[in-house]
């Protein structure tokens, strides 16, 4: 039987390294960015900790500022990866969602001590006003976008136009399920969708679209994949 064909729709540099756990996993990856990085002019103002909640916003403040030494808190493993990949030592993650991480954050860092988060302009989950509603210190600065494609790649067009051309798609965050959901509208009879999502919120734009939805039990890739071997085409 053919590997199952898999749709990948998260940005690079992510997109290829899911695609290499999908073969790992005996899947056919098939990489279609929704959307891409773009820097956005930011100031960044002193800090005594950083807060992450992408490895996107990783890379991008990498770039903006050389500081290492500062502590940094982040949402989950990938994220703590990426971080200690650009170089910080001091890197603590929450395993878990954005409430988790200002929980972590609030109990670690010392009261008077001000917290940079940074990363996409939509971030979701408000980090900063949670710990500034807990009487800390922290600001958000957007150094990113996510900007969408211009048109579906090759599968997906071809998949919108009811002809399927891939088993299922993983969706790894809401601004790719709210993309997918746009060009889903757009088409006259797309194929079904089954989607794997990362979390609710991922899952939530495209519940009018996907003939079947399985969501990661923890927001980060690995139960992400565990979600989409629920589907019962790989048996």
């Amino acid at each position: 039987m053919s590997p199952s064909r898999i749709l990948v729709t998260r940005s690079e540099p992510g997109a290829s390294e899911t695609a290499e756990r999908l073969k790992a996993l005996g899947y056919q990856p098939i990489v279609e960015p929704l959307f891409a990085i773009e820097p956005v002019a930011a100031s960044l103002p002193w800090f005594d900790a950083l807060a992450f909640t992408s490895a996107n916003g990783v890379r991008v403040f990498a770039k903006l500022n050389g500081r290492r030494s500062a502590p940094v808190f982040c949402v989950g493993a990938r994220t703590t990866e990426a971080a200690r990949e650009a170089g910080f030592a001091d890197v603590t993650s929450a395993d878990g969602d954005v409430a988790a991480l200002a929980g972590l954050i609030a109990g670690r860092l010392p009261p008077k001590a001000s917290l940079l988060h940074t990363g996409n302009e939509e971030s979701r989950g408000d980090l900063a006003g949670q710990l500034t509603a807990a009487g800390r210190e922290a600001v958000f600065v957007p150094t990113y976008r996510a900007a969408p494609v211009s048109k579906p790649g090759p599968a997906l067009a071809v998949h919108l136009r009811g002809e399927p051309a891939f088993e299922a798609v993983l969706v790894h965050s809401p601004r790719g399920a709210a993309i997918l959901a746009g060009l889903a509208a757009s088409a006259p009879a797309p194929a079904g969708l089954d989607v794997a999502a990362i979390s609710p919120a991922a899952a939530a734009p495209l519940k009018s679209f996907a003939k079947r939805i399985e969501i990661a039990s923890s927001p980060n890739e690995t139960a992400l994949l565990e979600a989409l071997g629920r589907f019962s085409f790989l048996s």
